[in-house]
């Protein structure tokens, strides 16, 4: 299984990054976005341990990798990242 980002998961990891390089520094912005890219991997390989989300739409998961929410479903081939937010944002609202 592979996995790919939409386009709002990949400006959502444009953000996290910005985010964490003025909050710290590039280099742990980098390390940041390495775990997430290694946790969208990992989520192909562990289908088990996905977490439902009816109550947000048939189909959908989550996983929380650190301080983010992973959002995504299974498609054909693998898993379409749909969004990575912050834990204390509004799931539902940016969907």
């Amino acid at each position: 299984m592979k996995y790919w980002l939409t386009e709002p998961a990949k400006d959502d990891l444009l953000s996290i990054w910005d985010y964490t390089a003025d909050r710290w520094n590039e280099e742990r912005a980098d390390l940041y976005i390495d775990a997430l890219d290694a946790r969208f991997a990992w989520l192909t390989k562990n289908v088990g341990l996905w977490k439902p989300r009816p109550e947000l739409r048939q189909g959908l998961y989550s996983y929380l990798e650190q301080s983010h929410v992973i959002v995504f479903w299974k498609q054909r081939g693998g898993i379409e990242i749909l969004r990575v937010l912050h834990g204390k944002m509004d799931v539902k609202q940016h969907l």
